[in-house]
This record gives structure tokens, C-alpha cells and sequence, in this order.
């Protein structure tokens, strides 16, 4: 957390918290919706401004109770979640959050019901970003790279009746894949979507 935000709330600290003005969509954007957008259930305005998602992300947090917030300065503004707190791209580097941070120590890669692609690591639980799934599906280790999506084709049919694994960018090992339905996700990594008062 920014020293400015730690001096705010010592001096201000007893702001009423923000509900419903900010969300993280499903690629690691963060949106601010306003009372219209709150009202209709759209998904909100993309914030552009590299300098205001850098302080986001440097003041993104959770409380005991799994709600996810943004501490500006003196306020707790509450952030709803498309799908989970975290977001994640791989990179040549390797593993990269939506804060800006680095994923570097990854346990497990998880596909849903929806055949989203999860990371695990460092207590995260990271959505991939669905723009990189044919960069995760080209990281299946299979006979040649064209034959990785018919791998995880078979696979999908029955994950209980064989192995799949991949090498991400930046890790030496492979890693299992592991089907998890998003409730079970939810339930080892607590978090609540939609904060509420």
C-alpha cells in the first residue's frame, strides 16, 4: 500500500466505503461504473490511464471476509468481480497479474466448466485471460504443438481418464492439469464477487 493512502486513512478514518462504482472484468480491466451503469447492470467504462490502474493495483486488496477493495486514500471502494481477484496473462517472461506484479511460484492450472483456464500460486487463485488461451493450449506437451489442441480435446471428454500437463513461460517444470468446477475454486479460495454493505 502507497504511504500517501496509509497517511489518509490515519488522518480521514472514518470514511463511509464505496459500493458498486468499481469492477475487474475478466481480462484484469479495471471499470468504474457509474449510477446508471450501476443501475442497468452494465459492466461499466475501461480505466485507460496507466497511472491510475498502477495505483489500483498498488492499493488492491482483500478483507477476513473475502471482499476485494481498493483502498483510495481513506476509503474502502469495493470492487466487484466478473470472475475471481485475479487476473492473469503469460508473457515470454513468464507469468504476469493484472496489477503489473509477477505470478512466479505456480502450483496448478485449472480448467472450469466453461474450459477457463485457471493458475494457481502464491495463495492466488488467477483467471487466465482469455486472449492467452491458445498461448496456454500451445504449452500442452504433445507429440508436435500442432497436435496440443486434439490432446486437450480427448482430454476434455474425459479428464479422469488420463493426464495432461503443460510448461508455462518462465517455469522449468511441467505442471498437471486439473479440472475444478468454480465452486469448488471458490470455496479453497475464498472470495465474495459482489461486496455488498
Amino acid at each position: 500500500m502507497d504511504d500517501i493512502v496509509k497517511a489518509a486513512m490515519l488522518k480521514w478514518p472514518d470514511v463511509p466505503d464505496c459500493y458498486g462504482w468499481l469492477a475487474l472484468d475478466a481480462r484484469g480491466q479495471w471499470r468504474m461504473r457509474d449510477e446508471a451503469c450501476q443501475r442497468t447492470g452494465g459492466a461499466g467504462d475501461i480505466i485507460r490511464n496507466p497511472a491510475l490502474q498502477a495505483f489500483i493495483g498498488r492499493n488492491y486488496q482483500s478483507d477476513e471476509a473475502g471482499n476485494w477493495y481498493f483502498q483510495n486514500g481513506p476509503q474502502r471502494v469495493f470492487v466487484e468481480l466478473e470472475v475471481c481477484p485475479w487476473i492473469c496473462s503469460l508473457t515470454p517472461e513468464g507469468i504476469r497479474l493484472h496489477t503489473g506484479a509477477a505470478l512466479t511460484s505456480i502450483s496448478a492450472v485449472l480448467i472450469d466448466e466453461q474450459q477457463r483456464f485457471y493458475l494457481t500460486g502464491e495463495n492466488k487463485l488467477c483467471l487466465l485471460d482469455d486472449r492467452d488461451t491458445e498461448l496456454l493450449i500451445n504449452c500442452i506437451q504433445a507429440e508436435s504443438p500442432e497436435n496440443a489442441l486434439e490432446v486437450l480435446d480427448i482430454w476434455l471428454e474425459n479428464p479422469a481418464g488420463g493426464s495432461l500437463h503443460v510448461r508455462l513461460p518462465g517455469q522449468r517444470n511441467t505442471l498437471p492439469v486439473q479440472f475444478a468446477k468454480t465452486t469448488e475454486m471458490q470455496a479453497q479460495f475464498p472470495y465474495i464477487r459482489k461486496p455488498a454493505p
